[in-house]
């Protein structure tokens, strides 16, 4: 009783939060070009076509931002805030969605698409990929056997963050806090172009897929994100770039930032030219994905983040059912679900 009082008034304070969001960004690009796209005639198509679609005006402030982004309004655009407060939480459900926090479990319940574990963390325990109790000295032991390098991941953490690249022979059991769950696995190296790209970052896809109502599942997005600056982190929240790619494998000459800023045709650091790159196995890593998001079919929306290791299989890095990104792929990429009966 008390969340079905109390969701609404939150739902409507986010609402609001997130137009005022809308307008500083639109401030913020209109300093960045000298100038706004959003004439009068086109705020006035942009409420016409909130009226009808959505069924009041209210959504227009994220509408004009893509607008600004892509330089025309483009009709079947979602709102951010509509597809964030409204959609999303009618197609990915809690607690369904909060699967994908457990890491650990990741390798049980999509096979050998996810990387298998070297050791587990739970509940203040070190456990075996079996979920058999493991002793700090086997730990020890075993990782100096492996004498490589190694991922020390967090449960729960977002955007890279929560992540360490150590030495195996380095890693101490003792640093782990004891209320926190990890998962310990082996470093991936990656595919020789994406390497060539920029070896200083893991360069993972943000594959997002869509479950229709008649049981498909299509691609909605695909971006390949990568680090600058000589930054180990990738993600475009940590100032990593991105190259958009459409389901049939074509790709943007491009990169863009986390705003969908327009930024270069080649890698800052690598000069690696965009146009060049060539990834021969992207079907089959989309077929993956596909294939992943039936065998958990309780969300209908999956953000799939996924490298190329160096014999050319995708790996799932993890996946993101709680809150896929959206609104800078939406504007610069989009209309991504103009179908409204997929919905």
């Amino acid at each position: 009783m008390l969340e079905r009082n109390v969701y609404p008034i939150i739902l409507k304070v986010h609402i609001a939060y997130l137009r005022i969001e809308a307008h500083d960004h639109i401030k913020k690009l209109v300093r960045l070009n000298g100038v706004s796209v959003v004439s009068k005639q086109v705020k006035k198509n942009i409420l016409e076509y909130c009226r009808r679609r959505f069924g009041k005006t209210a959504y227009w402030p994220y509408l004009a931002l893509y607008t600004e982004i892509r330089g025309e309004f483009i009709e079947g655009w979602l709102p951010y805030e509509y597809y964030k407060c409204i959609m999303l939480p009618k197609i990915n459900p809690r607690p369904e969605v909060y699967l994908n926090d457990q890491k650990a479990f990741d390798y049980r319940l999509f096979g050998d698409f996810a990387i298998t574990p070297i050791f587990l963390f739970i509940s203040g325990m070190f456990l075996s990929v079996s979920l058999e109790v493991v002793e700090k000295s086997s730990i020890k032991r075993v990782l100096s056997d492996l004498n490589d390098m190694i991922v020390v991941k967090e449960e729960k953490g977002q955007g890279g963050r929560q992540v360490r690249i150590v030495h195996s022979t380095a890693f101490d059991p003792d640093e782990l806090v004891m209320n926190k769950n990890y998962v310990i696995q082996p470093y991936i190296r990656q595919y020789k172009v994406l390497n060539q790209l920029n070896p200083e970052s893991v360069n993972t896809f943000r594959v997002n897929t869509f479950i229709r109502k008649d049981g498909s599942v299509s691609v909605k997005c695909v971006l390949l994100r990568f680090g600058v600056h000589h930054s180990k982190i990738d993600n475009l929240s940590a100032g990593g770039h991105c190259i958009y790619f459409d389901p049939s494998g074509n790709h943007s000459e491009w990169s863009y930032d986390d705003f969908g800023y327009k930024l270069s045709d080649r890698h800052p650091e690598t000069g690696f030219v965009y146009a060049d790159l060539q990834i021969p196995m992207f079907g089959d890593m989309l077929d993956k994905c596909k294939k992943a998001h039936i065998k958990y079919p309780y969300v209908r929306l999956i953000g799939w983040d996924v490298c190329i290791n160096s014999e050319g299989e995708p790996k799932l890095i993890e996946w993101n059912a709680y809150n896929p990104s959206f609104w800078p792929e939406e504007a610069k990429f989009g209309p991504f679900y103009h179908n409204e009966d997929d919905v």
